[in-house]
């Protein structure tokens, strides 16, 4: 009988994964922990494809590992048998997916986050834009927060980074002040260095302002289990009503 791998995140959710491709990502994002030999919960040289009937009621997660838009090809014949379905990429070839998508805008999170995505062809199709945030790039999350807020409705989900190769930097300066941004704990199966709810607070404090409601974060201040989140499932009805609501979406 063929091996099920469960990602502990996802326990106490209607989410579950979909990975149909074999081997190491070639995107390399910073801190990838599916590309981190032993680190996530489906070995690399292993396809991960839940059957019809194990996705039956549930919204399948089409490349948390991996990317949706890479060997593409088997990533949109594994999702055709699934009623609800959505995709995760960092690369912005919207009209290539059928949508909804998870685009995350900066894969690489301490350069230059590249906007031009907003006029890409099919951008209508995505649920909201990931924005990976540490306590070095806040400048470059705070800039494309106000570009989103002032050209789009899309909304916008902060990914708090964890790290495991290297120490971050600990400390937020703030005036006077000194806030404790990172702790080495376990987070899920893996330990790394994690950012402290303090430090979601006050990046969340930074870009409300900016933005109000249409910025959120992934997880809560306190939990990084999707069941304490809701994000994906809220975000992924609501822009699938959105699209079949709208004719040329079709």
């Amino acid at each position: 009988m063929r091996k099920k791998y469960v990602n502990p995140k996802l326990v106490g959710t209607n989410l579950i994964d979909c990975k149909p491709q074999v081997g190491e990502c070639p995107m390399h994002c910073n801190q990838c922990f599916y590309n981190r030999p032993g680190a996530s919960f489906v070995p690399i040289d292993k396809t991960h494809i839940p059957t019809k009937k194990d996705a039956e009621g549930k919204i399948v997660r089409m490349n948390s590992l991996y990317d949706s838009n890479i060997k593409r090809y088997l990533v949109l014949r594994a999702a055709k048998k699934y009623k609800h379905v959505f995709f995760n990429t960092s690369l912005p070839q919207f009209d290539k997916l059928p949508g909804p998508i998870v685009y995350t805008a900066n894969p690489r999170e301490e350069e230059a986050i590249d906007m031009r995505f907003m006029r890409a062809e099919g951008v209508e199709k995505l649920m909201f834009v990931r924005l990976r945030t540490s306590n070095t790039n806040l400048h470059r999350i705070a800039e494309a927060v106000r570009i989103l807020h002032a050209y789009s409705d899309i909304p916008i989900v902060l990914t708090f980074m964890a790290y495991y190769e290297s120490e971050p930097l600990r400390f937020l300066e703030m005036g006077r002040y000194s806030n404790l941004c990172y702790v080495w704990k376990k987070r899920h199966v893996n330990e790394y260095w994690c950012p402290t709810s303090g430090f979601k607070k006050h990046v969340l404090s930074m870009m409300r302002p900016i933005a109000g409601r249409q910025v959120t974060m992934c997880g809560t201040f306190e939990s990084n289990y999707c069941k304490d989140c809701h994000n994906c499932e809220s975000y992924y009805y609501i822009t699938k009503r959105i699209l079949n609501e709208t004719p040329t979406s079709r």
